[in-house]
């Protein structure tokens, strides 16, 4: 949180000609919390200033408890997910935010860069799966995705191959050369699984899984955490904070589309949220058009804006028969149409990093710097 350590990161008045006992049983309360407070004499009203870690005490009703008037925090909500000040500001006269870039293997996500994870949404058989992994290697992409157990509505749809898909995830690495991900399930599998993934997903479903969060912050394998379908970018962000309040610090946000009951299909992708994650918080942020879309025809036009809003990558969906997948082929591209929409995406990310570079940096006279050649 962006305090000194001389400023309070609460402030309580409390109710006007409070007694003295009842003021003492406001603060040995508020102390139980371990926080240190401290009490502030005023004109007809005393105040209570509260230092250290108050973050269990926003979870509480503060303003019901006798002999308190009013409570206000001071600072972000979130330890870990906010983002802080470097104490530089850049040329434009912004103050300078700090931004992490996950390491996945030897590919960071964030930090500038743009990475692009596709695979299918579940992994079917060996032969089909290691012909993706090449397709998504050949187009460009930086991960290879594919579900081994898979959480479905239906008791009766395909749950995934489980153990076996992921001794099939672990040729495609070796194949491929691609790093992999795949989602995690049970708190119970996290070695297994971390045993063959790169980026361990959590899905949708599971982002209120506190079990399964609690268990990732104690490792430092790199999570991929998506958004619930019906959960606030409040919601979400608490989740990570589930991870990175454990101890690791390897968090990355995925949008993936939220429930919607107007829309096709029942899913809006919620774009809006990739640049408030980014104001609110320092973790990279990438962006699922397949879900957030569930019609295929409309991923490469969502996966561009999703890179015009700022995502930091996108989750992409491919089989080369949609039609004869065990999970959501209607979303899924073809190998060919993944191939032609990598370098554009590349392409697109790399246009606007250059026009907010000339943004930023403008030359004297007020003329802005250009990376293109004179004609």
């Amino acid at each position: 949180m962006d305090h000194s350590t001389d400023e309070p990161a609460l402030l309580i008045a409390l109710e006007a000609g409070l007694a003295a006992t009842f003021r003492r049983r406001v603060r040995d309360r508020l102390a139980s919390f371990g926080v240190q407070v401290s009490l502030v004499e005023g004109q007809g009203r005393n105040y209570l200033e509260v230092h250290g870690d108050v973050e269990p005490l926003r979870t509480l009703a503060l303003d019901s408890w006798k002999g308190i008037d009013k409570a206000l925090f001071l600072g972000a909500a979130h330890l870990h997910v906010t983002r802080t000040k470097t104490g530089k500001d850049d040329p434009a006269g912004k103050v300078a935010e700090t931004s992490s870039a996950v390491q996945v293997g030897d590919l960071a996500i964030g930090g500038g860069s743009f990475s692009v994870i596709a695979g299918p949404c579940a992994v079917e058989e060996e032969e089909r799966t290691l012909r993706l992994a090449a397709a998504v290697s050949a187009s460009g992409c930086h991960l290879f995705r594919g579900g081994a157990f898979k959480p479905r509505t239906s008791p009766y749809a395909f749950q995934g191959l489980g153990d076996k898909a992921l001794q099939i995830l672990a040729r495609a690495r070796e194949e491929s050369g691609l790093g992999i991900v795949t989602e995690i399930l049970d708190p119970r599998d996290v070695e297994k699984v971390s045993s063959v993934a790169d980026l361990l997903q959590v899905g949708s479903r599971n982002m209120h899984n506190y079990s399964l969060l609690k268990e990732l912050g104690q490792t430092r394998i790199p999570i991929l955490l998506k958004r619930g379908f019906s959960s606030t970018s409040e919601e979400f962000l608490l989740a990570a904070e589930y991870i990175l309040s454990g101890g690791n610090p390897n968090v990355i946000l995925c949008e993936r589309g939220i429930r919607c009951a107007a829309a096709t299909r029942q899913v809006v992708l919620d774009l809006g949220i990739v640049p408030e994650l980014k104001k609110k918080t320092h973790l990279p942020v990438v962006v699922d058009p397949s879900h957030g879309s569930a019609e295929a025809y409309r991923v490469p036009a969502l996966a561009r804006a999703a890179v015009a809003a700022g995502a930091d990558g996108v989750l992409v969906e491919v089989h080369d028969h949609p039609e004869e997948a065990l999970s959501d082929g209607r979303q899924a591209l073809s190998p060919e149409e993944l191939k032609e929409l990598v370098p554009v995406l590349n392409s697109l990310h790399g246009l606007l990093n250059n026009a907010e570079t000339r943004q930023l940096n403008p030359l004297p006279g007020g003329t802005v710097a250009s990376t293109m050649e004179e004609n």
